[in-house]
Parts: C-alpha cells; structure tokens; sequence
C-alpha cells in the first residue's frame, strides 16, 4: 500500500553512489532481447463504425486524451450513455511508422505568418502528428484513440505544489489541493500505473551520460547528485501481462527508444490501454476521424448538439449533427480552444478570455553533439532491437531535477531529461540536422579534445555520440490563440523563448554538453539556419497548455475550477458543457503536464458526477 508522501512525489531519487547504477547490458541477460510475448491486438479494437452511431447521448466527450479519456471511464462508470469522438485515426501497437518516408505520410501540418512560407491548411486531420507552425512556436500533437499519449515521452512527473500558490489558480481549487495531489493522483496511479525503470534491466549508454552530467551540475550547483539525478516515473509496462487491470494484453518494453513515434510493442501505458477499454467495458461507444467543428445549445430544451465532420475514405464533407445533455471537452490545448472558438462565431457565448494564457510549458530542446561516449541517439525498429537487444531504452529514463534549489524562484527551476527521439525521425535527417547545426550555431564546449572530435566525425561516430536534452520550465510568459480564416487554431507568441531562464537553462545544457566533452547545440528554432529560413523564432513544444483557462468568473477565465463553461464574462456557467483537459490548465507547470492534467480531469468528472447526481463512480477493477 503506497503511502501518502509516496503518492505526492512522482519522481524516485536515484542513488547514484550504489553500485547497481554501474550496472551495464553485459552485466544482465534481461528479456529485453528475447521477446517471447506479442499480442495480437487485432480483437482489441475499440472503436465503431460510424453509422452505429446514435441521434443522442447522455454525454458526448470530444477527445480521447488525458482529459477525454478519464471523461469517457468516469461517465460511463457513472452509468451514463456515452459516446466518444475522436479526430485521429485508432492505431493499434504495430501498426504505428517506424520508418521516415512512412511518418511523412501521417504529418498533417497548419501553418501561419511565417516569412518565408505561404500558410498551409495541409494534410488529412486525421493523421497521427499534428504539426502546428506559428512565428513564435511550433506545436506538436498526437491525434489518434488516446490522443497525444500515443506518441509522448511517458514521463509522469507531477508539478510542484508550489506552482498552485499562483494566484491565477482558482481558490477553489487551492483549497482542495490535498484531495488533488491525494486521491486524485491515486486514481491516476491505479489507471496509468507509472514505474521506475527497473534496476535490473540493462543500463543504456544514455543513463550513464546522464549521470556525468548530473555530477558536474551538482558540483556547480553544490549540492547532492543524488538529490538532483533520479529515475523518472514512467506511463511504461516492465513485465509481460496476459491481461492487465482492464483486460488488454502488454508485453514488457524492450527498450527501442520508439515512445515518441508510436508503441509497436504494446507496453507503453498509453490512454487506448486503459482509461478507453474501460470506458468501453462499461458501454461507452467510440468513434474515430470524427472531427468537430462547434457545439451549440437549444435553451428551450437544454440539449446540446455537436457539429461534426466525418473524414471517411469518401471524402464526405457534410457537417452533421449529434446531441447530448452533457458535452465534454477533452480535445487538448488547440483542440478545445478551436471548438469553443467556432462555437462563439455561432452565437455561443464565450468568455472573452478564450485563447488568452497559451504557453508551452517552458519547454525546449538541446544537444550534446559528438561527444566521447557512444549514446545510442535514436529509436530502433523493432525487428532490429529483436535481433541485437540493443536499444537506447525508453524515451525519458532519468531526469536531473533543478527544482527547489535554495534561493531559486519558481521561474528559475527546470528539469532536464534523456530523451531518444524516434527511428520515424529519419538517421539522414536527424543525422544531418545535428551536423549542420553543430558548425551553425553550435558551441565547442571542450576546447582540449578538436582532434578527438576530428576523428570522432571521420570514424562516423560523431552522431553516435549524441545526447538529446529535453526541458520543461516555469517562465511567467503566455501567448494567445487565435482562429484563422480557414477554422483552424494558431498561436499568437511574438516572446516566446524569451524568459529570463532560457539561457540560464541553455548554460546548464552547455555544461553538460562540456562534461561529455561534446558539442552544445541549442533549440534548432532559436538564433539557427532553421529560423532563418522559416522565419520562426521561438519554441518547440510537445506540451500545450491553456487557452481555456480557469478563473473565478468569466472576467478572468474560460472555465471554472470544476472545468464548467462560463457564459461570457459572467460568473454563470452553461448548464452541461465542460473542459477538462490542458486547455484549462492557466500557467507553465516545470514539469511533463500530463499527470497534472489527468489530477485535474479527475477531479473535475468528480465534481460533475456530484453537479448532477449521478451518485457517486465506482473507482475499484474486477479481480
């Protein structure tokens, strides 16, 4: 039984001083490269053809996410008829791409107002990466059955209590944070099962880096390694299951580094593995490449209907319509905003916050290029990794926390993490992109070591020896979202990236770049020939958050602190509409969001089931 300090804290400390941290792959014959267990998943689909769909619902939950996920287990334990439509397409482990030219064909890509390219409305919607392109921030998203968890880095990191005492928060919700960081979390636990990557399965090059890096921080932070370097909780299966706690089979992870790209394994614990099987166990229905356009309301019966485009293989662009008492948002950032935003310009109203605290969750990127230890940079196919084992491990296995160091503000603390990106991220490209980028606007942090470098790139090994650092943060900076002409969501950024951390945050990857006597290469959108060339100048996020946010009334917020829609400026809510996912959330969280979304979400489909007397959802699994 956890206790409670162990339910709070999502990150475990890794002793770096015991001996098992110098565990190495030699040292361990782990089943990470002898894959006796695969599934076939094909009789594990959950959605249904479209024309079972019905004329109206109990609840109509748009999403499939971290927040429409939890929306569609929780009412339908509740016993309420429900109905889920999601954008995406349903991707089933195996099927995701492995190979570059194959993920090109599922990039749909909106751009807008960048100086050197014409704005695109490209691409099917329905495709698994959602690239969003603005001048001041690029925005990707997964969009399939279990929205952006299907292609994110796994990492369940909860955000600092601290970041509540922000006063953009409602009190309501502050009040109440015990039970949020309390219960909350723990149903997100007992779904999501996040673990620590285990001690005796074989140590990637990218841990040990990691490590260096950790130990030269310290020392100039003085403090504790081990108080800085950990273990990530990680949304990752380590053990094969016939059956898992909702009735899906998962194999183990064998460590092909593939998270961001898709699981073809089956072990990441992605939204499609648990909160959507459950919902559909207890009867929900879920449709998929259903893309809403608005929702609209018939104040003299109270129902709601839901505008929708249906992208089949026909290509049918008729808008129709589904209805329902209850409808819940849990769309994503851009996906929820987009929806309310068109919903306004048919007469709903909305608070005239809408769009307003987008930001990207401090996040950004950096490299160590050419460093003096192999890494293992990218994914690996599958059939590759059955073959040899050798695997970079999971995207994210181990973080250096940089959070509460004594006399740092909130918007001075940062974590940094070993990400891997996918093998869909071509060798060519990526390859490419590090070795220009390098002579670009690269720094030599080792200035003792060019002919151990020079030999290093004519012995290939230069990209080998490359180390992917991804960041969250807490800069006090927002953006907005707006709509543009052809429907679709942009964001309105011009200061992104330029928070007093940024380069504080840059040193600290330099420095780590120096210990592994690499090349320090910075955020490829920042001060680069990629930004020279796009006209973009600001950040990559993998974490959009807000653009609905909470407030007390509509004056300072979207939604209230139970996810309820204000009308307008007021401080009345529509009866049955909700927002529960990051759009709600009003300010950067320094840490992955998605565990805090999931709290939140939680928290909110509570609170709606008590609104609405729907008695109180059963939370326990079947034996």
């Amino acid at each position: 039984m956890e206790t409670s300090d162990e339910r709070t804290h999502s990150l475990h400390a890794e002793d770096t001083c015991r001996s098992s941290c110098h565990q190495t792959s030699s040292s361990s014959n782990h089943h990470q490269s002898q894959v006796k267990f695969q599934p076939d998943y094909e009789n594990y689909r959950l959605a249904s053809p479209i024309t079972d769909i019905k004329p109206e619902y109990d609840v109509i939950v748009i999403g499939s996410g971290y927040g429409g996920g939890i929306a569609a287990s929780r009412s339908a334990r509740a016993g309420q008829k429900v109905c889920v439509l999601e954008r995406g397409k349903e991707w089933l482990p195996g099927e995701f791409p492995e190979k570059f030219l194959d993920a090109r064909k599922e990039v749909s890509v909106t751009s807008h107002k960048l100086k050197l390219m014409k704005p695109i409305s490209g691409g099917n919607p329905t495709m698994l990466f959602d690239l969003n392109l603005s001048p001041g921030v690029a925005v990707l998203q997964g969009s399939g059955l279990g929205g952006t968890s299907l292609i994110n880095a796994n990492a369940a990191l909860l955000c600092e209590p601290k970041i509540f005492q922000d006063p953009v928060w409602p009190k309501p919700l502050c009040d109440d944070l015990d039970f949020l960081l309390e219960e909350c979390q723990q149903r997100v636990n007992d779904m999501l099962k996040p673990s620590t990557y285990p001690q005796d399965y074989p140590q990637p090059p990218k841990m040990a880096a990691f490590k260096k890096v950790a130990s030269k921080l310290a020392e100039i932070e003085d403090l504790d390694p081990c108080v800085l370097l950990k273990r990530a909780q990680l949304y990752v299966n380590f053990q094969d299951m016939t059956k898992n706690h909702v009735g899906i089979p998962q194999p183990a992870c064998i460590g092909c580094g593939n998270c961001c790209g898709g699981c073809n394994t089956g072990a990441k614990n992605t939204i499609n593995m648990n909160y959507l099987p459950d919902a559909k166990r207890h009867g929900a229905q879920l449709f998929t490449q259903v893309e809403v356009r608005a929702v609209t309301r018939d104040n003299e019966t109270g129902i709601w209907s839901v505008h929708y485009l249906h992208h089949s293989n026909r290509g049918d662009s008729e808008e129709k319509i589904v209805k329902a008492k209850v409808v819940i948002l849990g769309a994503g950032s851009l996906g929820s905003t987009g929806i309310l935003l068109r919903s306004k310009e048919r007469g709903l109203p909305i608070s005239p916050e809408i769009g307003r605290r987008f930001n990207t969750n401090g996040g950004s990127i950096g490299f160590s290029y050419n460093g003096e230890d192999e890494i293992r940079p990218r994914g690996v196919k599958l059939n590759k990794i059955r073959k040899s084992g050798r695997g970079p491990g999971p995207c994210v296995t181990t973080v250096i926390d940089m959070r509460n160091r004594p006399g740092k503000e909130i918007e001075d603390s940062f974590i940094l993490e070993d990400g891997t990106p996918p093998s869909s991220m071509g060798k060519f490209f990526f390859k490419s992109l590090l070795g220009f980028e390098s002579l670009h606007s690269g720094a030599s942090a080792s200035k003792n070591d060019k002919l151990s470098k020079f030999r290093r790139r004519l012995g290939g090994k230069s990209f080998d020896n490359s180390l992917t650092f991804l960041v969250t943060s807490s800069p006090n900076d927002a953006g907005q979202l707006q709509l543009g002409k052809d429907g679709r969501v942009w964001a309105d950024f011009p200061n992104a990236g330029e928070g007093r951390n940024y380069p504080n945050i840059d040193q600290h990857m330099k420095k780590g770049g120096e210990t592994l006597k690499g090349t320090f290469i910075p955020n490829p959108m920042w001060n680069s020939f990629v930004n020279k060339v796009t006209g973009m100048k600001g950040m990559i996020t993998v974490h959009p958050l807000g653009g609905c946010p909470m407030g007390p009334t509509g004056v300072e917020g979207v939604v209230n602190h139970g996810g309820q829609v204000f009308v307008g400026d007021s401080e009345d809510v529509h009866d049955g509409l909700y927002v529960v996912d990051g759009a709600i959330i009003p300010r950067s969280l320094g840490a992955n969001p998605s565990l805090t979304i999931a709290m939140v979400a939680e928290r909110c489909m509570w609170l709606l089931a008590k609104q609405r007397d729907w008695g109180s959802i059963d939370y326990s699994f079947d034996e």
